[in-house]
């Protein structure tokens, strides 16, 4: 029994491993636009949802999703693009839209 406990534990350490060796593999550029996507996307589908829930719609919850994903590409285009601020890369839009449409995509199922 031990050695079964054991080789599980060993398994899902390699795992973890593995996890973090692909996460690491990601550049830094991306991984802030992920955080971007959540800081902008979340609390704007939260504020959606909680709307929905308290006056019984269900399509503020996709607006707010709208909002975020239409604000992180807004990002790019203004600050990136007209204010020479950084560089307008469609990678980057794509890594902070990508938590806003997971958490859009988990709500229609």
């Amino acid at each position: 029994m031990k050695e079964l406990i054991k080789k599980n534990i060993l398994k899902t350490l390699g795992v973890f491993l593995y996890i973090k060796k692909v996460i690491g593999l990601i550049p830094q550029d991306k991984k802030d636009h992920v955080l971007l996507g959540m800081f902008i996307g979340y609390p704007l589908q939260l504020i959606g949802y909680l709307i929905d829930i308290t006056i019984g719609t269900d399509y503020l919850f996709i607006l707010g999703s709208i909002i975020g994903i239409t604000l992180v590409g807004l990002k790019e285009i203004i600050h990136d693009g007209w204010m020479n601020k950084g560089n307008v890369e469609l990678l980057d839009f794509i890594a902070s839209a990508i938590p806003i449409a997971a958490t859009l995509i988990t709500y229609f199922i």
